[in-house]
């Protein structure tokens, strides 16, 4: 059985990304099966189901943006959103 993603597991799927500790492409993976699979256990936590959310497509190429080398997310939207998850956490989501 998969468990579902915990708090800690997707805020640190965000860090990693931004300290360059795991690939976009190894993160994206990581959270589509929870936005794609329908045999998943479901996810109760609005947090953590919208984090990953935003972490499946964070590999998303957009040859567009050469500011992100390349990619529709980039390094501001990976703050923006590690700033939204604690701001989330802080105000008892």
């Amino acid at each position: 059985m998969v468990n579902v993603p915990s708090r800690d597991e997707v805020r640190k799927a965000i860090v990693d990304l931004l300290e360059g500790r795991r690939s976009r492409e190894d993160v994206d993976d990581w959270a589509a099966p929870w936005a794609t699979l329908d045999d998943l256990p479901e996810i109760d936590d609005e947090l953590v189901w919208d984090t990953l959310g935003w972490l499946f497509g964070c590999a998303m190429p957009d040859p567009s943006r050469p500011h992100n080398n390349g990619y529709l997310f980039g390094e501001v939207d990976f703050r923006a959103w590690l700033e939204e998850f604690d701001a989330a956490v802080a105000r008892g989501e």
